[in-house]
């Protein structure tokens, strides 16, 4: 709940409405999901060949700490529940917590993963302990994907740039027609919209 202080002359009026950013009410405010939900800026986005073709934009462990710094005030932990090797990749199961007011949390758990990178000629791993953290860094930001931490990047199917434009449509004379032409007006009204969100 926000609450909103109206000074009106010599009278002061103090009213508390919802947060029109969630439907239920929600244990981080207005400002917090603001920050987490923003655009990522195009200073923090990167791009890299993709497996199988094509190119991965991603965001770095450090912006991604960054974020949850400033909108958690630095009361978040992330911690390793598990960690295996299997082939050529390491994995680890990854917990971010992060810590609200009284005894309420945030908890989320994702996989990461990381090639093993090897010397040359050999299977020997080059560095294991570099292999560990590149996929404990995978983990962390899949974590915060979860928050909506860099959500524009690692969800751009789900997150379409909203565009309001006014269409210019006759406005029919509802007293002259009859159903069927009013449902034949809807039918074109829902065409034009139909054509001009494709194009």
């Amino acid at each position: 709940m926000t609450k909103i202080i109206q000074y009106t002359g010599e009278e002061t009026k103090e009213e508390e409405v919802k947060d029109a950013l969630t439907l239920a009410q929600s244990p981080i405010n207005s400002k917090q999901i603001l920050h987490i939900m923003q655009k990522t800026p195009k200073s923090h986005v990167y791009s890299r060949p993709a497996k199988g073709g094509g190119r991965w934009d991603y965001v770095t462990g450090v912006y991604v700490k960054k974020v949850l710094n400033f909108a958690f005030g630095w009361q978040w932990d992330f911690e390793i529940k598990d960690h295996g090797r299997e082939g050529n990749l390491v994995w680890v199961l990854g917990r971010l917590t992060c810590q609200l007011s009284g005894d309420r949390k945030i908890i989320k758990e994702q996989f990461g993963r990381a090639d093993v990178k090897t010397k040359k000629g050999s299977n020997e791993p080059l560095d294991f302990g570099n292999d560990l953290k590149a996929a404990a860094t995978d983990a962390l930001k899949k974590c915060a994907s979860e928050l909506g931490i860099a959500s524009d990047i690692y969800g751009k199917e789900e997150f379409n740039e909203i565009k309001l434009q006014k269409i210019d449509l006759p406005e029919p004379d509802i007293k002259k027609l009859d159903m069927k032409e009013i449902k034949k007006q809807s039918e074109k009204i829902k065409e034009k919209l139909k054509n001009e969100t494709n194009d």
